[in-house]
């Protein structure tokens, strides 16, 4: 569909010039997040408010924003009250309407609640609000069958509707408000928008991306692939690269992972939390590799526990540490430190996510001393 045709269906409201502002506007500040700057990106948020205040634009775009910010700190509580208030201005606009627009912004408000309530633990609403988004991303999708915007947004939602945790599988037999997927669209519909020149590609290749990470084979060198490309032409987004090298990690890929880790390193100007966690994960490597003095070395550099305030450290960075400390312990005979360690990753998993290889390194070693694998 010819994008002026487009423009005006997205935003009937509006002249055509102010449509043609808007949309120029949200892809922009996709390619603020897309490069990590989000001061940038806030700063979009506000033109976009200020150019059509009366319009929902402003509401969807600041949603994705701090959906954003979640996946990076899942236990973060800082934008609560702001997500919660946009999402209620976004549906009381867009829920008396049946148009298109309409139907995708519910969809997005939906699905940011969605992913809200799940991380808050209170996955009843998550349920209701996913089957909401479903639904509204298809009737958008009905209406404008080439709409990538629905196309990536119901991908994932099929994808994770699919793919839910056991427990939650046990439940959806018993609870109507469990959304049902659809696997057979959703890895296609994140790879035909991949495939486009559109703003939302590189959104669409990241999410790609976070679902195969956990599979196998193919799946995962799909991943790794995928995220490569986002590091290579984002390179000024620490948290790609930051992705990219715990999977080496946690795939035992420890050369490529120092290798990738000490690159990084050579960079002035990271931030003190993006090199703590860099450390980590040398130190990690370093373990992998049998390097154990390197290794000591290379985590008296850590220092997450001195940021405070500053900068927000994530609770999943902070199960690495537990790890890692933990592991360091039992290589120096330090059984104690170290089982204290080892539960505290454990307690930690019971707050916020974090990955389930941790969490299974960690009650292996509650069981069992750690040893390098050289030994």
């Amino acid at each position: 569909m010819h994008l002026l045709i487009i423009l005006l269906l997205l935003f009937p409201a509006t002249t055509l010039a102010a449509a043609e502002q808007l949309d120029d506007l949200r892809a922009n500040g996709t390619q603020f997040r897309l490069k990590g700057d989000f001061n940038a990106s806030y700063e979009i948020f506000e033109k976009i408010r200020n150019t059509a205040p009366q319009d929902p634009t402003y509401a969807v775009f600041r949603l994705n924003t701090l959906s954003t910010h979640l996946s990076w700190e899942e236990s973060q509580t800082l934008y609560d009250d702001e997500l919660l208030t946009l999402s209620a201005t976004v549906l009381q606009w867009c829920e008396n309407s049946s148009d298109m627009r309409a139907n995708l912004y519910c969809g997005h408000s939906h699905f940011t609640l969605a992913f809200f309530n799940g991380l808050r633990g209170n996955y009843i609403r998550a349920g209701r609000h996913g089957s909401n988004a479903i639904d509204y991303f298809e009737l958008a999708l009905e209406a404008q069958p080439d709409l990538l915007e629905a196309k990536m947004y119901l991908g994932v939602s099929y994808y994770y509707a699919d793919n839910l945790p056991s427990f939650l599988k046990v439940i959806s037999r018993l609870l109507w408000f469990i959304p049902t997927g659809s696997s057979e669209k959703s890895l296609p519909y994140l790879q035909g928008v991949i495939e486009s020149d559109s703003q939302f590609a590189d959104v669409a290749l990241y999410i790609y991306a976070t679902l195969l990470i956990d599979g196998v084979g193919a799946e995962q060198q799909e991943a790794i692939r995928s995220l490569q490309v986002l590091v290579n032409r984002y390179p000024e987004n620490t948290r790609f690269t930051l992705r990219l090298i715990s999977v080496f990690v946690l795939e035992r890929e420890f050369d490529l992972a120092l290798a990738m880790t000490n690159a990084a390193l050579t960079q002035q100007d990271i931030s003190n939390l993006d090199r703590s966690l860099l450390e980590l994960w040398k130190t990690q490597s370093l373990l992998g590799l049998g390097e154990l003095d390197e290794a000591t070395q290379a985590f008296n550099q850590v220092d997450l526990d001195g940021l405070g305030d500053a900068e927000p450290v994530p609770g999943w960075s902070m199960a690495w540490q537990f790890l890692t400390q933990a592991q360091l312990h039992d290589l120096n005979q330090q059984r104690k430190d170290a089982i204290e360690n080892y539960q505290r990753v454990i307690d930690l998993g019971k707050k916020t996510f974090i990955s389930p290889v941790l969490y299974e390194t960690a009650e292996a070693g509650l069981k069992q001393p750690f040893r390098l694998s050289t030994d």
